[in-house]
């Protein structure tokens, strides 16, 4: 639908942790008309903000994209969460924050709270497309791996504490975990991970799906992307394991070491006794007695000589 300036515009934004959309709609009898949509990549440098800062900026860039249609005019602003009232309880605000603020004052508009279930087209707009595949491929995993991780959770104390918890509806581990269709998940800072049991061949199985599916990056790049979808602990210790055997990394990536550098001389002594040099060596044949290395001490400025017979145990 063409907007029609004499009606009054709807603008109905959202955000996820990847991305941020918006909806310019105006309202025809009982139905709301879209006119145009709006979908943006969220920066790397806010995928670690909080859901309050993301859906703020979903709305900044929603207005700043219509400026041309809004400014100057009231219009009807809906989104699913109370961002502009949290932000005035923020003592201190960061410049971006400060900036976002100073535009959306420009504007005259009605706040409506919408349920995200009546959000569906702005949520849509702010998700992945290739996530959205990815969810269903990792979180609707085959038959065997769910089933593996289904005996998995329940071989691994950690998780089969956290699964008697949620059936006891334990209120401190529903508000974080959830089960779905077999399988259990973290939800938390606005990302849904699904849990890894200690198992070594699935955490296996995850860690290559971070590192060795996603071009070999290195371990911030790996970590940052495991993070965002699995759970499970010490799980950065087993990234950064996994990735320094890594055999292809290991075999294409170019050493980042510096050079050793020349062998430098020991400096000579001035007199004797004043440096010496020591080791063992070994005869190759054992003696009555059982022994078989001779312990050596050279003098490095007369080069004097001692030596003694050691038993096969004595360079432990």
């Amino acid at each position: 639908m063409v907007p029609d300036p004499q009606r009054s515009f709807i603008v109905t934004t959202d955000a996820s942790q990847y991305g941020i959309g918006a909806v310019l709609a105006q309202q025809e009898g009982k139905k709301f008309r879209p006119g145009e949509y709006m979908s943006k990549k969220m920066s790397s440098k806010k995928l670690a903000k909080s859901t309050d800062e993301r859906e703020l900026y979903a709305l900044y860039k929603a207005l700043v994209h219509w400026r041309h249609y809004l400014l100057g005019r009231f219009f009807y602003l809906r989104t699913d969460h109370q961002t502009l009232k949290w932000i005035k309880t923020q003592p201190v605000l960061s410049d971006a924050l400060q900036r976002w603020i100073e535009v959306i004052d420009q504007y005259d508009f009605k706040l409506d709270y919408v349920k995200g279930k009546y959000n569906k087209v702005a949520d849509a707009l702010s998700r992945r497309a290739d996530y959205l595949g990815a969810l269903i491929f990792e979180f609707r995993l085959c038959e065997d791996v769910t089933r593996s991780m289904e005996e998995a959770y329940k071989e691994d104390p950690i998780t089969m504490d956290i699964i008697n918890k949620l059936q006891a509806k334990d209120k401190a581990t529903t508000d974080e975990f959830v089960m779905v269709d077999g399988l259990l998940f973290l939800e938390k800072a606005g990302f849904k991970r699904l849990v890894v049991p200690s198992r070594e061949d699935l955490r296996s199985l995850f860690l290559g799906e971070c590192h060795d599916a996603t071009k070999h990056f290195g371990y911030k790049k790996t970590s940052a992307n495991l993070v965002q979808r699995f759970w499970c602990p010490n799980m950065l210790d087993d990234a950064k394991k996994y990735i320094q055997t890594c055999q292809i990394c290991q075999r294409d990536k170019p050493r980042t070491q510096a050079p050793l550098g020349l062998l430098k001389p020991l400096p000579i002594p001035t007199g004797p006794w004043q440096s010496i040099s020591m080791d063992f060596m070994d005869t190759l044949v054992t003696s009555k007695n059982g022994k078989r290395h001779i312990f050596v001490i050279v003098d490095r400025f007369t080069k004097y000589a001692k030596t003694d017979r050691h038993a096969r145990d004595c360079q432990d």
